[in-house]
């Protein structure tokens, strides 16, 4: 009977990893300045950047997919230290039509990137605010809603 419970426990925390999935362990972000100076007033790019584990995919921000799809969505938190001058915009994501919708499905796998223009206005300027979407995986059959805050600080 010790040997039943042993095996069952092994497989148990074998398998895990399998189904205990979340999104920090499936994307990591990373969040940088197009450049590295620039003054103040200046119009500066943000570039938000996702490294994805293998076999799982991040839908685009530009996803035109209805049913079952939750797209990229970039809030910035407002306070006045900057200004947001432009929409996010997905750099060559995938693209996939929908035979049934007759819409483009558009994503990110292994590794994806977004872009978007602010003006700085303040020199302690604090640029922060969520990315919300899905992460899935067409082979394991799974999706995980993601939330992730972002900053960029002086």
């Amino acid at each position: 009977m010790k040997k039943i419970a042993i095996v069952a426990l092994v497989f148990l925390v074998g398998t895990l990893g399998v189904f205990a999935q979340n999104a920090d362990n499936v994307a990591q972000w990373q969040f940088k300045f197009a450049k590295s100076s620039f003054e103040m007033g200046e119009e500066v790019e943000l570039v938000f950047q996702v490294q994805l584990e293998k076999g799982w995919s991040l839908y685009s921000s530009d996803c035109k997919a209805k049913k079952g799809v939750e797209p990229t969505q970039f809030e910035f938190a407002e306070n006045g230290s900057f200004a947001v001058t432009s929409t996010i915009v997905p750099v060559a994501p995938l693209a996939q039509k929908n035979e049934v919708e007759g819409a483009e499905t558009t994503y990110f796998t292994q590794k994806g990137e977004f872009r978007t223009k602010v003006r700085l206005d303040d020199p302690n300027y604090d640029i922060s605010g969520t990315i919300k979407g899905m992460l899935y995986n067409e082979r394991l059959g799974k999706s995980i809603p993601f939330q992730k805050t972002f900053h960029f600080l002086n």
